[in-house]
């Protein structure tokens, strides 16, 4: 990379899409690539020593960079299990094997990248730190950890899979430059010459191109139409659902494509009219969805602004086709509600317990095509979400993360504030509170910074094996310390006293109802919890209980991923690991002895000292030590990691649900 281009930046939201492309290809039944763009080279004036040809990138570097890491953190995880592959990886993608540095490397970042990219290529300790290139790392070894450890034993025909659609199925056009070209007008050209064309744009033009004799007529009656009530986005995500409800698949680039395959099935002008006129009727009432006050009957209007409210596109597909066989008279409005909180109760378990967000698209979509054909019901829905590989969570599932886990790092904020919202109004007071208008926030009553005051009310609740931060992190983002409230800036860190004479005036009965407490601790924490969490699942009907869900670990899938995110040169403890996983401290515990996990060396206990039972592979405290040591973790003289090297439950917390985590 030369030295005038940026430093490597992409961030998780860039990553989450490029995995989110992948898995879905891994989910194809086709041998459909995903086209990344253009790439532009440029011969380099310098040349190598071994007589390699070398390039200059001068458009394309954050991509390359991208599937580069990507293919490290690919290699890393074959470590253990398996090694052939790991250097096959390494040889063939990675490095020039029989050269020297810097022509070692196939890749070099530019400079400011350059240490943190060797350190990846050549494994050091340093290697995965807080840098960009270190959070692309541990963002892809945690999902490879999810994604190919779920169902127990890493598979190595699933890692190959990986490994061929990366080198293979994503594809490039690629510009060479030769010597002399002005490669900085090509690039120029590319990028600047207007806005790019959409699938959208391709297939409106393919479809007017099928219709010489009658197509002023289509555009004037069904397609202006379309586009006067979908903007480009949404005219695109229309185009797909028609693709899903046709039970075929296909990502966002690879939308024209498809279509197009359809339609030149089509014989006559009037076959293609047909389909426009039927994506008319589709668009309006995928307008609804959109806009749910669009929506004339009461019940579904409610349903519909829930999800619109859980920003769930992901439910588009089902969402679409249960509107569809309303509109044809197959379903009442009671039944399309219901239908709609079956889906809805999926995914608001999920956010809950803290699992199954990774292929929700697919699994979604693969929703519709299951029906074979079927008009959508509760029972139906229900059953075919319930075979979903385990991922709808059970009562007791539900209840235990509301118990447990900390559900304020749970989903995003908007998420959060719904379930809390529904759960008010799941007590059932007859006085109607205008949430639009009153900004709420979310509010812990113990606080997250602890005062003198607050550590007096939780030493009554210590036992001897706990210390105060210890009890305090365990209870204070569970969902029985939060509510909502407007006067998130007036309770802050004060006493519970004065919070309660706020909390009283409040129009929220979950208010009133710690108002009401003499005292919060832990057991009223507790107690809150199990009354929210009885209330919710009335509110979130779960699975169908009489169907038998496949035998797997997703929590120690959680756990693998977990640990994959924690950076080099930090440390962090069981019960953190154990609460973001949403497990159990002494099971984290357990299984740092039994399992080859990830990062295991970096989990010590509350306090920086090392543990008592050494996680699986480390043979002495002393080696912990200096695995840590040569991370750049600091120790003091009584052999404790130092405080400020730990990457606590919220550091943990912000990068597993999205976040970019804390920094030194």
């Amino acid at each position: 990379m030369p030295l005038y281009q940026r430093t490597y930046s992409w961030k998780r939201d860039q990553l989450s899409q490029l995995w989110s492309d992948i898995t879905e290809l891994l989910d194809s039944d086709s041998d459909d690539g995903h086209f990344l763009g253009s790439i532009v080279i440029a011969p380099s004036p310098n040349g190598t020593a071994s007589g390699i040809q070398s390039w200059l990138v001068v458009d394309g570097q954050q991509r390359i960079t991208t599937l580069s890491v990507l293919l490290c953190a690919l290699r890393d995880y074959c470590h253990d299990s398996f090694p052939q592959l790991e250097r096959k990886i390494d040889v063939h993608y990675l490095k020039n094997e029989f050269s020297q540095s810097p022509e070692r490397y196939t890749l070099l970042p530019t400079q400011a990248d350059r240490q943190a990219w060797i350190a990846l290529l050549e494994k050091s300790p340093t290697a995965g730190g807080e840098d960009a290139i270190g959070n692309a790392y541990r963002f892809f070894r945690g999902r490879l950890e999810h994604l190919l450890t779920t169902d127990g034993e890493p598979s190595e025909s699933a890692v190959q899979k990986i490994e061929q659609l990366v080198v293979s199925r994503l594809s490039f056009v690629l510009i060479a430059a030769q010597v002399g070209d002005n490669v900085y007008r090509i690039f120029e050209s590319l990028n600047n010459t207007g806005l790019k064309l959409t699938q959208a744009d391709l297939l409106r033009n393919y479809i007017f191109m099928r219709l010489p004799t009658i197509a002023q007529r289509v555009y004037e009656q069904q397609w202006l139409p379309i586009q006067t009530q979908l903007n480009n986005q949404q005219l695109v995500d229309l185009i797909w659902l028609d693709l899903v409800l046709k039970k075929k698949r296909a990502t966002q680039h690879s939308l024209y494509r498809e279509q197009q395959k359809y339609l030149d099935l089509l014989g006559s002008e009037e076959e293609v009219e047909e389909w426009v006129a039927g994506l008319h009727r589709m668009a309006l009432i995928f307008k609804r969805i959109l806009v749910p006050e669009s929506e004339s009957d009461p019940k579904i209007r409610e349903a519909l602004d829930r999800l619109h409210r859980w920003r769930a596109t992901v439910v588009y597909p089902i969402t679409l086709r249960t509107l569809l066989s309303y509109e044809e008279g197959d379903l009442d409005s009671q039944e399309v509600s219901d239908i709609l909180r079956v889906v809805e109760s999926y995914l608001v378990r999920q956010m809950v317990v803290g699992v199954g967000r990774a292929g929700n698209n697919v699994m979604l979509s693969d929703l519709v095509a299951s029906l074979d054909g079927e008009t959508p019901s509760v029972k139906t829905v229900t059953r075919i979400l319930t075979r979903q590989r385990g991922r709808f969570p059970t009562d007791d599932a539900v209840r235990s993360a509301m118990l447990e886990q900390p559900f304020y790092w749970r989903g995003k904020e908007w998420q959060k504030h719904f379930v809390l919202r529904c759960l008010e109004e799941g007590i059932g007071r007859t006085e109607k509170l205008d949430f639009a208008a009153s900004d709420l926030t979310i509010e812990h009553v113990l606080p997250q910074t602890l005062t003198k005051e607050w550590r007096q009310v939780l030493e009554s609740d210590l036992d001897e094996d706990t210390s105060i931060e210890e009890l305090h992190e365990r209870v204070v983002h569970t969902i029985g310390n939060l509510t909502l409230s407007a006067y998130n800036g007036k309770l802050s860190n004060k006493s519970f006293e004065d919070k309660k004479q706020i909390l009283a005036e409040s129009g929220l009965s979950m208010n009133l109802r710690i108002a009401r407490e003499p005292r919060w601790g832990v057991s009223e924490i507790h107690q809150r919890s199990e009354e929210l969490a009885d209330l919710a699942v009335k509110i979130w009907p779960g699975p169908d209980d009489s169907i038998p869900l496949e035998p797997q670990s997703p929590k120690l899938a959680a756990v693998r991923q977990v640990l994959s995110e924690i950076p080099s040169g930090r440390w962090t403890n069981y019960l953190a690991v154990a609460q973001v996983a949403g497990t159990h401290r002494r099971t984290v515990s357990k299984w740092l002895v039994e399992y080859p996990l990830p990062n295991r060396h970096r989990v010590l206990r509350s306090d920086g000292s090392i543990p008592a039972t050494l996680s699986l592979g480390i043979e002495s405290p002393v080696e912990q030590i200096q695995l840590l040591e040569a991370e750049g973790v600091g120790f003091g003289v009584n052999g404790r990691a130092g405080k400020k090297f730990h990457f606590g439950l919220t550091d943990l917390a912000r990068i597993v649900e999205g976040g970019s985590g804390s920094s030194l």
